[in-house]
């Protein structure tokens, strides 16, 4: 039984095993995670988070359960909309299976299923080599999010482009912070999704310096970075872009 987050839409009547994550989820070893997007009842937002909730409460003391963070998507077509994202997973905790699920299934069927129009989920995973994050987390609650898609047979061109961008861009101390994962499972072929976590609407501005001096200076000018980018931008499409603020009350667990 895969140990992960299996949400119920009851219209396809769709068998439920339980939200389940091992406190591991913080840990460096797994680049893993899990993320559902999740399409409440009309009506029923308030409801869906307490519940949800009231369910990480009961789990918090499971052995082995997943923990997962929530966000509200704010704009694009989604708007309104949850994200729920269980991190820092192997590939063995799908495997995993604990003598409490059946009833943290019947819980969540009985008590968080009822409140939910619709579930998709996908598994992505880190590219630990593409991150430039921040050491503290503190004070970030919004999440820009811009969906790529590698063209077939330019990964090895992407990746090396990319590098050579989050490189450069960590040696300069860059001020704005980043991170990419690939959706291994539920998306779109060559799927890449960059985050960039914000402390707020106010810290979306450009800061100084920006990408193109940086990268202006390191590639020789801004007639150098505009071939560099025309070349490396080829790779790739562009795909959705969103932003999504963190809910700590339907992110906790009873312990903060």
């Amino acid at each position: 039984m895969i140990n992960a987050i299996k949400l119920i839409v009851l219209s396809t009547l769709l068998s439920l095993t339980a939200m389940i994550s091992v406190q591991a989820a913080e840990e460096e070893s797994g680049g893993i995670a899990q993320v559902a997007l999740i399409t409440p009842k009309a009506g029923q937002e308030e409801a869906l988070v307490k519940a949800i909730t009231d369910y990480h409460h009961w789990i918090a003391d499971k052995p082995g359960h997943w923990t997962y963070r929530w966000y509200k998507i704010l704009t694009g077509p989604d708007t309104g909309k949850y994200v729920a994202r269980s991190g820092g997973h192997n590939w063995a905790d799908f495997d995993a299976e604990h003598d409490w699920q059946e009833e943290a299934g019947q819980r969540f069927k009985s008590n968080i299923a009822p409140l939910i129009e619709n579930a998709q989920t996908t598994i992505t995973e880190d590219m630990k080599d593409f991150a430039h994050w921040p050491e503290d987390f503190s004070g970030y609650s919004h999440f820009q999010i811009q969906q790529w898609y590698v063209k077939n047979g330019r990964y090895g061109q992407f990746r090396k482009g990319l590098k050579k961008i989050v490189d450069t861009l960590k040696t300069a101390d860059y001020p704005n912070y980043f991170a990419f994962v690939s959706v291994v499972s539920g998306g779109r072929g060559g799927q890449i999704t960059l985050i960039s976590p914000k402390k707020g609407w106010s810290d979306m501005v450009d800061k100084d310096p920006s990408f193109v001096d940086i990268m202006s200076k390191e590639l020789g000018g801004e007639e150098e970075f505009g071939k560099f980018m025309s070349e490396w931008g080829d790779t790739y499409k562009s795909g959705r872009n969103h932003t999504v603020k963190y809910m700590p009350g339907a992110s906790d667990y009873g312990d903060k």
